[in-house]
């Protein structure tokens, strides 16, 4: 009986350790990119696909493909998996990224010209202003320019408190 106990204690122990060092992390690292996807500018959708999480387990990330977004795994561990990770590594780091060519302009980080492709975009649009040398948020008036995302969506997502809520939320889950 005392046995069964004792190994019953170390199986929970494992998980506990995997879910509080790696397995929550994890989660919120898959959180925040599926926020990024849903906040983010979609017109053919490769920018939504094209987010990647670099972890100990190696780098898991979209295609790059257009088509609606696609969420994004990385693979659990068990506790003793993080315990060697953490050993020989010293630290267990999610590293999240978008390696489109344009993703500084679609992350509102540099000023970029818009080419419209001539195709409807996967996600609702909103009609702004006049677009100003067709740069984005160069807008006067009240015209025809069609966005997807809100100007200053990825910065406004990082300051504004909804990147702590996503950590606070997977952090929570068991």
């Amino acid at each position: 009986m005392a046995r069964n106990g004792i190994w019953n204690l170390i199986k929970e122990l494992d998980q506990v350790a995997a879910t509080t060092v790696y397995n929550g992390p994890k989660r919120a690292a898959e959180k925040i990119v599926r926020d990024l996807q849903t906040r983010g500018p979609a017109w053919s959708g490769s920018f939504s696909n094209s987010w990647q999480i670099a972890s100990p387990t190696g780098i898991q990330g979209g295609t790059g493909a257009p088509g609606k977004p696609q969420p994004i795994y990385t693979p659990a561990l068990s506790g003793q998996q993080v315990v060697r990770s953490f050993l020989t590594k010293n630290k267990i780091v999610f590293t999240i990224s978008n390696f489109s060519p344009y993703a500084d302009v679609a992350t509102d980080m540099e000023p970029g010209f818009f080419i419209d492709p001539g195709t409807k975009p996967i996600k609702p649009i909103e009609k702004i202003g006049e677009r100003q040398k067709g740069i984005r948020g160069l807008l006067t008036g009240t015209g025809g320019n069609r966005r997807t995302a809100p100007m200053d969506w990825f910065s406004i997502y990082l300051r504004a408190g909804a990147i702590d809520k996503a950590i606070e939320i997977a952090m929570r889950r068991r």
